[in-house]
């Protein structure tokens, strides 16, 4: 009869080392688990600040694009006005006959901008790119407003381009003088005023002037609404950076 309590007893016991080591094997495991998922989310923390680091680098360099970009622009629609400015008096005196003199730069009439918006070339790489939602909508609607203007500023480049500056040739007012003695090549006039004014009293040229300034109206329209966005697009940029 001892010997059967005993039995009883001694099984008792191993049952409480079962359950004990079952209870630490189970902690142990609980233990590991935690610190599996303790180093995951430091590590997704991890790539997530550098990620919030490269966007914020790349944020900041399509920022400085976009400043440089309005200064291009504001100097676009500085040579545009000097250009419409010569327009308007050679249609005062070629086409309403106006006895004025004319006082803008006669070379203007052959010359098209410079434009070329560097923040283009990034700006469409980091539309995908970018987890802000709102500066990606923007971005793409900025996008799409560089694109427009770029087809503006071709059609404006092609009338001062191939029919301008060909009929320009055509009629012989070119000034061969300034391209083959002149020593200073930045203050001379490839065109005479009186060449050209003689020249602004004929229908085609009218009708060329009329292409030209339309076409440079376009491209003013553009360029302002540009200005525009691109203040909105550096705002939104400005206020994203903050939260980095």
């Amino acid at each position: 009869m001892i010997k059967f309590f005993r039995k009883i007893r001694q099984q008792l016991l191993t049952e409480n080392k079962v359950n004990r080591y079952l209870l630490y094997a189970i902690g142990e495991i609980v233990l590991v688990v935690i610190g599996i998922l303790i180093a995951l989310q430091i590590n997704n923390w991890n790539e997530e600040r550098n990620h919030r680091i490269t966007e914020a680098i790349k944020l900041t360099k399509l920022l400085d694009d976009l400043k440089q970009d309005a200064i291009s622009f504001d100097k676009n629609l500085k040579e545009l006005s000097s250009i419409d400015n010569l327009h308007k008096q050679l249609y005062t005196i070629g086409f309403k006959g106006e006895n004025e003199t004319l006082t803008e730069n006669p070379n203007d009439v052959r010359k098209h901008i410079f434009y070329n918006p560097v923040s283009e070339k990034n700006a469409a790489l980091l539309v995908t790119q970018l987890n802000n939602e709102i500066i990606r909508n923007q971005l793409t609607y900025y996008l799409d407003r560089l694109e427009r203007n770029n087809i503006v500023n071709n059609e404006f480049s092609i009338v001062i381009k191939d029919r301008i500056r060909l009929f320009l040739a055509n009629n012989g007012v070119y000034n061969l003088t300034s391209q083959f003695e002149e020593t200073d090549k930045a203050n001379v006039n490839l065109i005479r005023n009186n060449d050209l004014i003689a020249l602004s009293k004929t229908a085609d040229f009218q009708q060329l002037l009329f292409e030209a300034n339309l076409k440079l109206k376009n491209l003013e329209l553009g360029l302002n609404e540009l200005i525009y966005e691109n203040g909105i697009m550096r705002n939104v940029i400005i206020d994203e950076l903050k939260t980095y």
